[in-house]
């Protein structure tokens, strides 16, 4: 491994995302290369931080550990920000990891683990202090023989986090260390309690210690900063319980299986108590709803449902709406992205076999009134007047409610017990079996949906469920919401139906490894009676194809909107035949698909500049070249770094983006404001015609709505009770750092998420492509931008997206402007994420407020952050 400083960084931000910190620690070292005691607590902890590079576009890195966060507004707390110094490093890591804040706030889980741990801890205290207490029977029969007192509690917690289950541990074992055990027996020859925490975060080492020390437990718990798997790494003696929370909404991805399997091997007793101890998955067979009422004619959806809408892109819809475009790059057409094969002609491949997982709140899709639309993108944007019965019809693959049918009893289908030692656990190579499961209607089985329980300790109580909230369960679990633990949908990795019989067996094939679940239908045992086709099943521990994972599920979802593709080629023909098809076009979006829409228009100088460092650019061209035989340029260089001599014809006079950026997927803001630089530079630079050029899309309009959201607000505000304890335990420093949602966005489908919208979207700012300017929506020229309020409410949260507007022919506009048309693209709806900005202190918002006109105002700025590290910041007011 390489102790280069620079190659350290580079390898850390190769595969980082936006909004994610990359902390790299670099040891000073004395000139002959060794390091010292002393300059190694002097080492530096760099924390690199993704920003917009406002000056050339793109993504600069910034050490934030030398920036200042402003220490005025991070938290509600009042007792906190008098004793902590701000530590970057601990806000960015609680900034990427989001997960930290819910999962403290998760109330059942919390108490669930305090009450196994408890008595864990009682039953080690005892069976220890019954042993001590023979012990001292035998040496006063015998005064030569040594005293065998086994004295203390060792206690190994895997995973620190906030120090929670450590804590927990320690003090419960205090606690019955003080007592006496319900038999009456004395705990006096028990002295101690020793906790060694494992954390390999260094940022959440630092905040463990401080949350311990807070507690006065830190006499009894060592927070150690290591991988509890680090062949260096080992106990004085081997531990009596071993605690840990390594658990995602997969079960497995955090690797508790192999966490596990080494404590057993090396640091646990023979005796030891694991918690939490067993988990078991359910599953259901599911069906995706159609995403609307569709005729015999609509050849643009008749591949997609709800279900199959996560995978992509379906190749003839996709090349219906982009006007020949086939992303693929075999000619045998397979598709290279998320397994989706083109179903007609000849030499039609055999299918992919491989499935994809996605995790998500599988309430928004079991319920059909879970939520209500966030917009259509059908907005009177001020002077950008919307045309009255024009154009109206909205994308079926984005404005309809997404669902999905449950065609099956829950079943257990996995169970694991991580509390009967070593040879209860599966091998590394992992396990596979059959189950068969019953299905309870007619269908078309496209997936299966599954979560998972855990079994924390021996009473009946002490089981944690996250399946989805509100369905198969007799009681209301509706306070059960939680936001760092969903559920999943598996999704079958070919497009062949699934054809199921209700009241027939279906034979699932269930398979899994260290890391993750899979799941395949076994075709022969289904009613569709196809023998022709071997049982699928998941192979495991093979090296995938690299082209087969080059997009998110999130990303399928755009390319399937047609809508979304039919808009941005209907204002790629305006420009061409505005500018003639010879006018040299350069594509500034990641993965070219405007480039593509382009040369299948028969457009000739088209130059595609591809800025992702990961296999996006390698796809780009082989979709280009072999899988449709374009012929036009594709550079892969930073922004900064293109001359004249890269764009075919040397100055462009057409300019076009999605805009989607890899970097930036899920932050439709930044999406709009890297374009925004982009274009600005590449104008003062002369490599976009300044004056002349036409911008794909034109405009780029913020919009925002008021919401209330008390489940997001639970979730990820100040944690623990008034004050600031969870389960007893103080958790100020915790607030300190984390509790600062109200200063940072937080980007979500909020489709997956229960609102309710007391106001009409509103436009909050403008960014003018053609013109390079930026505008703020405000009707008094002070910043201000407003909304009424339209529904009573409390007023906590704003829901931020993007709707863009692409110049048009008058056929084809939704909106007008001074004789201009134009046609919209809204990032509101389920194919894309939006973000959200918590309010610092909610208002309530009544109906007589709202009928005196209570107005929300929003000022937003761009590239002014004096930290240097946000690209925007906003302001909020509520006047009643």
């Amino acid at each position: 491994m390489s102790t280069d400083p620079q190659e350290i960084i580079a390898q850390a931000i190769q595969s980082a995302r936006y909004n994610e910190a990359v902390v790299v620690t670099i040891n000073n070292e004395d000139d002959d290369g060794t390091n010292n005691n002393e300059q190694q607590q002097q080492s530096r902890e760099i924390v690199l931080v993704a920003c917009l590079d406002s000056e050339n576009g793109g993504i600069i890195w910034k050490d934030a550990a030398t920036t200042s966060t402003s220490p005025s507004s991070p938290s509600t707390s009042t007792t906190s920000t008098a004793t902590h110094n701000d530590d970057v490093g601990i806000v960015r890591h609680l900034r990427t990891k989001r997960w930290a804040l819910p999962m403290l706030n998760d109330h059942r889980r919390n108490e669930m683990y305090n009450t196994a741990i408890r008595s864990a801890c009682w039953q080690k205290v005892a069976e220890k202090n019954s042993r001590n207490n023979n012990n001292n029977s035998n040496n006063e029969k015998d005064d030569n023989k040594s005293s065998n007192h086994d004295d203390v509690v060792s206690i190994l917690d895997i995973g620190s986090g906030s120090g929670l289950l450590a804590m927990m541990g320690a003090k419960c074992t205090l606690d019955a260390i003080q007592e006496k055990d319900d038999d009456g027996t004395s705990t006096k020859h028990m002295k101690d309690v020793r906790v060694t925490s494992v954390e390999m975060a260094s940022a959440m080492a630092r905040l463990a210690r401080m949350t311990i020390k807070a507690n006065d437990l830190d006499s009894n718990i060592k927070v150690v900063e290591n991988h509890s798997m680090d062949e260096n790494f080992s106990l004085d003696q081997k531990a009596d319980m071993c605690t840990s929370e390594l658990l995602e909404s997969g079960l497995l991805g955090e690797g508790v299986i192999p966490s596990i399997r080494d404590a057993w091997s090396r640091h646990l007793k023979d005796d030891a108590v694991v918690i939490p101890r067993r988990a078991r998955v359910f599953a259901v067979l599911v069906e995706g709803l159609p995403l609307d009422e569709m005729n015999d004619t609509d050849k643009t959806t008749e591949n997609l449902n709800a279900a199959t809408d996560f995978f992509g892109p379906d190749l003839e819809s996709f090349k219906q709406a982009s006007g020949g475009v086939s992303l693929t790059t075999t000619p045998n057409k397979i598709s290279p992205l998320l397994g989706r094969q083109d179903q007609s002609g000849e030499g039609a491949a055999e299918s992919n076999t491989e499935g994809i997982l996605i995790s998500l709140h599988a309430g928004s899709l079991l319920d059909e009134n879970y939520n209500e639309p966030l917009s259509n993108g059908l907005a009177d944007y001020n002077d950008y007047k919307l045309i009255p019965q024009q154009n109206m019809k909205e994308s079926v693959n984005s404005q309809k409610q997404r669902g999905i049918r449950v065609l099956s009893e829950p079943q257990t289908v996995l169970d694991f017990d991580f509390a009967s030692g070593l040879e209860a656990l599966p091998p590394p190579t992992g396990r596979s079996c059959s189950k068969q499961i019953v299905a309870t209607s007619d269908g078309n089985c496209n997936g299966v949906l599954f979560w998972w329980e855990l079994e924390l300790g021996d009473s009946a109580d002490s089981t944690y469920s996250t399946k989805p909230i509100g369905f198969f369960s007799d009681s209301d679990d509706s306070n059960n919401w939680q936001d760092h633990w969903q559920q999943n949908l598996f999704l079958f990795g070919d497009t062949q139906v699934r054809k199921v019989t209700g009241g027939c067996p279906v034979e699932i094939n269930v398979s899994h490894d260290d890391t993750s679940i899979s799941f395949a239908i076994n075709d022969q045992n289904s009613s569709q009676g196809d023998t022709s086709r071997p049982a699928q099943r998941r192979r495991l521990n093979q090296e995938e194809c690299t082209m087969n994972r080059c997009i998110s599920s999130t990303r399928a979802l755009q390319l399937n909107d047609s809508s979304r593709t039919q808009t941005l080629r209907d204002a790629i023909m305006y420009a061409l035949e505005t500018k003639g098809m010879d006018a040299p076009l350069l594509d500034l979006s990641d993965m070219g698909i405007c480039a593509l829409i382009a040369a299948a228009a028969g457009a000739t100088r088209v130059t595609s500049l591809e800025s992702s460092s990961g296999g996006i650019p390698a796809l780009a061209a082989t979709i280009a070249q072999i899988g449709n035989n374009f012929d036009f340029q594709i550079i892969q260089a930073q922004a900064e770094h293109v001359t004249h001599a890269y764009i075919l014809g040397e100055i462009a006079e057409i300019v076009a983006a999605e805009p989607y950026f890899e970097m930036l997927e899920g932050w439709s803001p930044q999406e709009a404001l890297n374009y925004f630089y982009l274009v600005r530079s590449m104008k003062q630079r002369g490599l976009i015609s300044p004056t002349t050029s036409i911008s794909i899309p034109s405009v780029a309009i913020l919009m925002a709505v008021v919401v209330e959201c008390e489940d997001f607000c639970k979730a990820y505000g100040q944690v623990g009770d008034s004050k600031e304890k969870v389960v007893d335990f103080d958790h100020t420093p915790v607030n300190f750092f984390g509790n600062r949602y109200h200063t940072y966005d937080v980007s979500l489908p909020v489709s997956e998420y229960k609102y309710k919208a007391l106001s009409d979207a509103f436009c909050v700012a403008k960014l003018l492509y053609d013109e390079v300017k930026i505008e703020a929506a405000d009707e008094k020229g002070d910043g201000w931008s407003s909304g009424k309020i339209t529904r009573p409410g409390k007023c906590q949260g704003v829901i931020f997206y993007v709707d863009y507007l692409c110049r048009v022919s008058k056929e084809k506009a939704t909106h007008q402007k001074d004789g201009v048309h134009y046609a919209s693209i809204t990032s509101s709806t389920a194919s894309h994420r939006q973000v959200v900005r918590k309010l610092q202190s909610p208002t309530i918002v009544t109906e007589a407020d709202v009928q005196k006109g209570a107005t929300f105002f929003c000022k937003t700025s761009f590239d002014d952050d004096i930290h240097g590290i946000e690209d925007h910041c906003f302001a909020f007011k509520i006047v009643k």
